[in-house]
């Protein structure tokens, strides 16, 4: 007999509600489309040919207006909104470290002991910024 309840593990609290969100209607989903995303998700990290429209998801994502099963829709949207987040927060970081490091000319260890911020994540960006300002 299955069980009535699932258990999520325990998850970082600056997590994106939008990602925690994914995991919950994940983890409800039936095994059927649960195999379905775990497939998109497998074809989409392989190295070779990115083309992803012949799996089951894609499908049911460019299906989104015909009847799609709820879950789908739901995990599908939640996917939407995390993407649109991880992009404006990508720009805040890349703004903050412009004007620190580009403009008021701070050390990457300064900008990441006021900002709690890796000094791995700030150094890429870093590296970016001087590229393209040397002409």
């Amino acid at each position: 007999m299955e069980s009535e309840y699932i258990q999520l593990p325990p998850l970082p609290s600056d997590m994106p509600k939008e990602a925690i969100g994914m995991l919950w209607v994940f983890a409800k989903m039936p095994k059927q489309e649960q195999k379905m995303i775990r497939d998109f998700v497998r074809e989409s990290l392989k190295e070779d040919d990115k083309d992803l429209s012949g799996t089951d998801l894609a499908k049911e994502i460019h299906e989104l207006d015909l009847e799609v099963r709820p879950e789908i829709k739901e995990f599908v949207d939640l996917m939407k909104k995390l993407i649109g987040t991880m992009i404006a927060q990508s720009c805040e970081v890349a703004a903050l470290i412009y004007e620190n490091y580009c403009i008021e000319e701070k050390s990457i260890k300064e900008i990441s002991e006021e900002f709690h911020v890796d000094e791995e994540s700030i150094q890429v960006i870093a590296r970016y910024y001087d590229k393209k300002m040397k002409f």
